[in-house]
């Protein structure tokens, strides 16, 4: 019977290890494609896919933007396909023709997943609108293991394009410490009795200043622009599973076991 020395055994086990690596490798290779919208650059894989709607009345608004032009994938993530609305579309939140009538949606990555506090900014929330005249919401997320949501921030948008206004989060601003995680994003349309925390009219709903639509916006908000169209939410690094270890992890598992395994099979018959 064919016997491996120890050296060969050694050799099995890197073996395996390589070929590990090899099939993460190729996983992460086949990562959707990336874009770079109103100043943010993104991976289209780390958007979010799960959502509800959580009260108002919300309705599609159908627009343009040339992100989504010809890519299926992403016409299928918009806010308004993932809340069972049409694909390509945005929503809507609140009642429309009402802008003291408040609503909220839900947003997540999916059942197990969340989104890690990193440096900077850490998710982007577009928002369909014409020039010079973004829409007013404002954002609470869910840290892993709550819950219950934080409070609402609102922000000013900081980038425009066709026709779309983004505003980046950062998750450290909500409180979220390094390395923390959320498991939910929450949108709430402002009303126009809301004030905020800021004296420069953004910061955490329920201060004493009035919301103001910041560099790109005229000033303050008039009542024609308290229906906010939620277009396309996206991280701006990969969400993880919670709990890990993730799926790459376990395939290393996977393969040192499998050469432990042999490696003790083999000194079994040695000693046989």
């Amino acid at each position: 019977m064919k016997t491996f020395s120890k050296k060969r055994w050694n050799q099995i086990s890197l073996s395996l290890t390589i070929l590990t690596g090899v099939g993460i490798a190729t996983a992460q290779s086949a990562l959707a494609a990336t874009f770079t919208v109103a100043g943010y650059t993104w991976d289209s894989d780390n958007s979010v896919v799960g959502g509800s709607i959580v009260s108002g009345s919300q309705v599609i608004n159908h627009f343009t933007a040339s992100f989504l032009s010809g890519n299926s994938e992403i016409a299928n993530r918009t806010v308004g396909a993932i809340l069972g609305f049409d694909p390509d579309s945005s929503v809507n939140i609140g009642d429309v023709n009402n802008p003291a009538i408040p609503g909220t949606i839900d947003l997540n990555w999916g059942t197990g997943m969340s989104l890690t506090n990193a440096a900077g900014n850490d998710f982007v929330v577009y928002e369909n609108g014409g020039w010079g005249r973004p829409e007013a919401y404002a954002v609470a997320i869910k840290k892993v293991g709550q819950s219950s949501f934080t409070q609402f921030r609102y922000e000013f948008s900081d980038g425009f394009e066709t026709n779309v206004f983004a505003t980046g989060f950062d998750l450290s601003d909500f409180g979220i410490g390094n390395e923390e995680a959320i498991d939910g994003i929450r949108i709430t349309k402002l009303i126009p009795t809301d004030t905020v925390s800021g004296s420069d009219g953004q910061g955490f709903l329920g201060g004493s200043f009035n919301p103001q639509t910041g560099p790109w916006g005229g000033g303050s908000y008039t009542n024609d622009m308290f229906d906010p169209d939620a277009t396309f939410v996206v991280a701006l690094h990969k969400p993880k599973p919670v709990p890990e270890p993730t799926s790459a992890l376990a395939l290393l598992t996977f393969g040192a076991v499998t050469a432990a395994a042999l490696q003790r099979k083999h000194q079994s018959k040695v000693k046989g």
